[in-house]
């Protein structure tokens, strides 16, 4: 699969549900893009969809952007890691912090990823109560 095949949504699906509500009841696209945490380009992008087929335009959009560097497995096996002590897995300390996170995945698959970029795989995968919040 190439980097611009479309991909299901369904990660992404309530969001792109709420949107819809949202746009048609006549929000504004900053609107739907704070509410929803969302980019301005992406908003546009959901707003422009929503105009051209309503609905269900929105719900059959794929994903876009970079594609996953961590496969399933690894990303299971991170998330295995972070509902673990850090002193089981090798990593000093008796609570995650999102540096942490990033130095194992960095660590374990020789993959760099920003600090946003870890802080929403935190939030997408519901690790908040693993995570010491706050510390770097």
């Amino acid at each position: 699969m190439s980097a611009n095949d479309k991909r299901d949504g369904s990660r992404w699906s309530g969001r792109r549900e709420h949107a819809a509500r949202m746009l048609a009841a006549g929000k504004s696209i900053a609107h739907v893009a704070a509410t929803l945490d969302l980019s301005a380009a992406t908003a546009r992008r959901y707003a422009s969809a929503f105009t051209e087929g309503g609905a269900q335009a929105l719900a059959q959009m794929g994903d876009v952007g970079r594609r996953p560097r961590l496969t399933a497995e690894d990303l299971a096996r991170v998330i295995h890691s972070i509902r673990q002590r850090p002193d089981r897995v090798g990593l000093a300390g008796d609570c995650w912090t999102n540096t942490m996170v990033q130095r194992f995945i960095e660590r374990e698959f020789q993959i760099c990823y920003s600090y946003s970029h870890i802080n929403r795989l935190i939030r997408d995968y519901g690790l908040q109560h693993w995570i010491r919040q706050g510390a770097g």
